[in-house]
């Protein structure tokens, strides 16, 4: 991450650097540019050693069972003759599980998270080394690396947060899009709606899905300032007025919502997004691949584009958390665990190891290949000029710990909780963390 507050001309320059990835780095070749094919030994890779070695890699339940890692892995072991055991956790138990672990010297060899110190601090992880370090994007340094150091590998294309939506329920309703603000947005939910539709799916048993309708959608509602001070405990969520609008606003989608949210995953939405049983959810272009696959020709009839819960605002918001790798101090196999990274950094592995997750390369001179949505957003990013941000956290509190969960105080919001009670549980929540990381001012 960033070692800097979030200030307004460093937020400006990361603002411009994303936009020139975006610009750059969205070749349409199927082939990635690499000397050697996947699965065969390379000079990044750990060579065979006399007893083969079985590491353990952890990340969260859904990564685990992603193609591209599996195919990696196996690649890797026909190389090598290591093995490697995945083991998942719940999504929304992950983090903290790997941190106890790596305080109790539980450590795996090395893990999947997302990327940034926010999360797992760099201190508590082995410097990296390898030919793709000098080739990631300095965007992306900007929260992989610290004082010119690699801690963490950026494992996922780069992409864009934003509203899955239906065609035909948005022509259907008369709906135009994007939504370009609030006033829009709450006209467009009642006229679906009008229409027998449920406007937004919210699958809220992954809890993390709440923040969503925040980090996209709410960009705009934290000043540098106001984050600023957040950060050296000079002010609150529930004293800062961008917050408290907000989550007033988030309050008033649920009428368009479904009411068994609380009980749907994202898979379980799948079929009644390409049905027009939903409108739109709120979550990432990634989801294109999961959804193709289960209907190639209803998928046709779904969009992306951008959301927000501004007045007059709207960014097309780039997903720098993706998936990161990164081994722990006390990783029992430390060295074959960095070739193994290194190993996975290679391009045409690293064009495995993402598949069938479309997007621009976070790393120089590898090709990769935009979906039909990414494509679709820069689009609107052309025809409106709207500029391009990170979500709301990566935006303005780049590098300040913000607690066990971050969007729990959303989840507890849109499920009844006292607006001010639940920023102030979360407060208590972060001021905890970081006066045991001995965060600087706490």
């Amino acid at each position: 991450m960033l070692k800097r507050n979030g200030k307004l001309g460093m937020t400006l320059l990361v603002t411009a650097i994303m936009i020139s990835i975006l610009a750059a780095c969205g070749g349409n070749s199927n082939n990635a540019s690499s000397q050697e094919p996947a699965g065969s030994p390379s000079a990044g890779a750990s060579a065979p050693s006399k007893k083969p070695v079985e590491m353990v890699l952890a990340t969260f339940n859904a990564w685990g069972e992603s193609e591209g890692l599996k195919s990696a892995i196996a690649a890797y072991e026909e190389s090598t003759g290591n093995t490697v055991r995945v083991d998942v956790y719940p999504d929304d138990q992950f983090i903290n599980i790997l941190k106890t672990k790596m305080s109790t010297n539980d450590a795996p060899d090395l893990f999947m998270a997302n990327a940034g110190d926010g999360l797992i601090p760099f201190s508590f992880l082995e410097p990296l080394q390898g030919p793709w370090v000098d080739k990631t994007l300095d965007s992306v340094k900007l929260f992989t690396a610290k004082d010119g150091v690699a801690y963490e590998a950026y494992a996922f294309p780069l992409g864009y947060f934003g509203a899955i939506y239906n065609k035909k329920v948005f022509e259907k309703a008369g709906v135009k899009v994007p939504m370009m603000n609030y006033a829009e947005l709450m006209d467009g939910l009642k006229k679906i709606q009008g229409t027998g539709v449920t406007p937004i799916f919210i699958p809220g048993k992954d809890s993390w899905t709440y923040q969503m309708l925040q980090a996209v959608g709410g960009v705009f509602s934290v000043t540098d300032e106001d984050a600023a001070k957040m950060a050296k405990n000079e002010t609150k969520p529930s004293e800062m007025p961008g917050f408290m609008q907000f989550a007033e606003r988030m309050t008033s989608l649920v009428p368009y919502t479904n009411k068994d949210h609380l009980s749907l995953l994202i898979a379980d939405g799948y079929q009644g997004l390409l049905d027009g049983k939903y409108g739109m959810t709120v979550l990432g272009d990634w989801l294109y691949d999961d959804l193709a696959k289960l209907d190639a020709e209803k998928v046709k009839d779904l969009g992306f584009m951008p959301f927000t819960m501004d007045d007059s605002k709207i960014s097309a918001v780039v997903n720098l958390s993706g998936r990161a790798l990164g081994v722990p101090l006390n990783s029992k196999h430390k060295q074959e665990a960095k070739d193994l990274v290194n190993y996975l950094m290679e391009p045409d592995h690293f064009n495995l190891l993402v598949k069938p997750v479309q997007g621009a390369a976070p790393y120089k001179d590898y090709n990769t290949e935009k979906s039909v949505w990414q494509q679709e957003m820069d689009g609107y990013i052309a025809q409106t000029g709207m500029p391009v941000t990170l979500d709301v956290i990566r935006q303005h509190f780049p590098t300040f710990p913000l607690g066990t969960d971050a969007g729990k105080p959303f989840l507890d919001i849109f499920n009844g909780k006292d607006i001010k009670k639940a920023f102030d549980d979360w407060y208590t929540d972060y001021a905890q963390y970081n006066r045991t990381v001995q965060t600087p001012g706490w």
